[in-house]
């Protein structure tokens, strides 16, 4: 799990594997090359494409059970927020 040095929150990132519509959240930190990781939302794995942007997409669907776990994180609170 990654901490922002600069909040001190866990950075939650935010990912459409090729072929899905929906974006899934992970812990982990996202492979610049692309790659397996783990899901927030209780999935095995899922193929994260290259890095490019960790940011939730507002206009793009969410899978149900991804966001359902980001938003029962206690620091999961956007920064934009602050």
């Amino acid at each position: 799990m990654e901490i922002s040095e600069e909040t001190g929150r866990v950075v939650v990132s935010w990912f459409v594997p090729e072929g899905d519509t929906h974006q899934h959240a992970t812990l982990d930190a996202l492979p610049s090359e692309g790659g397996a990781v783990n899901t927030l939302g209780g999935h095995d794995y899922a193929e994260a494409p290259p890095f490019r942007e960790r940011r939730m997409s507002h206009v793009r669907p969410f899978c149900e059970d991804c966001f359902t776990e980001y938003l029962r994180l206690d620091r999961g609170q956007p920064s934009w927020k602050e």
